[in-house]
């Protein structure tokens, strides 16, 4: 038994028979409300952009963590699709399974690097799952590997653990670096018969955290570019170890992968060089979008497909020293994350229309503080009014409700319950 055996989700049905139908001003607050149009169209653009730089793609699924949004995220529309996916959790890649016996799922990389203490149930998902796939960044996690191998199937050779190298590439979260000692000694260790015989290199693996920070298509481009060399880099060092390689260079962050819009692959090829591997792009936050994403420059607060529902509670005249005062909601750090990006704010009004110079300015528990972006004429907004709020960042606003109200226009139409848990 694993931690997903014993984590209850609610049940979707009674809650889609209660709202479906509903108009989203009269939504209990606060409530986190997904564009389901707006939503497909995302995944639409992302899928076109890697078809035509000739890569393949891997949607990562940990923005919504649903099976509805996942199934729009690996085929949007007839003739568009994709079977690769990315998952942050284990009870997402458990949840997931209904699409892998399907068949429209064959491929699922677990994102973090190896945890020993899921490896026994990570093993369990192999059997589950056509090709799953690990994270590395440590020579010292082959060991962990080989001591733990995977079960053989009759007379069919052993299966084998199959894993990306994570390089760092300047976000310094995880990864291994390029000329690096470890990365040096994580190649050769796969000369170890223990290793070799329990793991294969499958490819490499990129991730340009940093360039949230790019403010234009042709900024994040760089960062883009900077990843496919760094991806490639390592891969030719595998290469020479190991020629019979067939590698992926997987490469992508939400700006980064909307900038492949404007790049070809031969002006990869030009500014990189050849290539050691098959392509791949990765991103997960596309489908949703937030402030931050809106702050590269590569997407519009009308591209966002999510938002926050919430509701005026008070007004507090003349106080903070601009504008009319400020106002109070019912979504503090709980239901909008404290994050902050390039954009001021903890999230920004959009709807209803007039209100936009007010955003999220202060929050504690519960409580979210409306304060003009601007010392300019703004109106107050009448108690009682729901107001929908573009969170920071929707990855971290999204985990805090127990499930979304899927809407086309201002009806809701559906309900997904997202997969929350380890």
């Amino acid at each position: 038994m694993f931690p997903t055996n014993f984590t209850t989700l609610p049940s979707k049905q009674p809650i889609l028979d209660t709202y479906k139908g509903a108009i989203v001003d009269t939504l209990p607050t606060p409530s986190f409300v997904i564009d389901r149009t707006k939503f497909k169209a995302n995944c639409i653009k992302m899928l076109h952009n890697a078809e035509s730089l000739q890569a393949d793609f891997r949607a990562h699924v940990k923005t919504h963590k649903t099976i509805e949004g996942t199934r729009i995220q690996v085929s949007p529309q007839p003739g568009l699709s994709t079977d690769k996916l990315v998952v942050s959790t284990l009870m997402e890649a458990w949840n997931l399974l209904p699409l892998v016996e399907e068949g429209g799922v064959t491929d699922i990389l677990f994102s973090l690097p190896v945890v020993r203490s899921r490896l026994d149930e990570l093993a369990q998902l192999s059997t589950k799952v056509p090709h799953l796939r690990l994270m590395l960044d440590n020579p010292e996690q082959l060991d962990l590997l080989a001591s733990r191998p995977l079960s053989t199937d009759g007379d069919k050779p052993a299966q084998k653990w199959s894993v990306f190298i994570k390089i760092n590439m300047g976000t310094n979260r995880a990864g291994l670096l390029n000329d690096s000692q470890y990365l040096s000694e994580t190649l050769a260790r796969f000369h170890d018969v223990a290793v070799s015989s329990a793991v294969e290199i499958y490819g490499f693996y990129c991730h340009a955290g940093h360039s949230y920070a790019s403010d234009s298509p042709n900024a994040a481009k760089g960062f883009l570019m900077e990843e496919i060399r760094h991806a490639n880099m390592a891969a030719k060092a595998a290469k020479d170890l190991f020629p019979d390689l067939n590698l992926q260079i997987s490469v992508g962050a939400t700006p980064t992968a909307h900038a492949s819009e404007i790049l070809t692959m031969d002006e990869v090829t030009t500014t990189v060089g050849p290539l050691y591997g098959k392509l791949e792009l990765h991103a997960g936050n596309y489908p949703c979008l937030d402030l931050q994403q809106v702050s590269t420059g590569c997407v519009t607060l009308d591209d966002v497909s999510c938002k926050v529902v919430a509701e005026v509670l008070s007004t507090y005249r003349g106080r903070g020293g601009k504008g009319p005062g400020e106002q109070l909601i019912n979504a503090g750090v709980i239901a909008l994350a404290r994050e902050f990006g390039p954009l001021p704010g903890h999230g920004r009004i959009v709807e209803p229309k007039g209100y936009d110079n007010w955003i999220v300015g202060r929050l504690s528990q519960e409580h979210g503080i409306l304060v003009p972006l601007e010392d300019k004429p703004t109106e107050l907004i009448p108690l009682g009014t729901r107001v929908s709020v573009v969170p920071q960042h929707s990855c971290i606003t999204a985990a805090a409700y127990p499930w979304y109200y899927v809407v086309e226009g201002d009806v809701v139409v559906d309900v997904w319950v997202p997969f929350r848990g380890w």
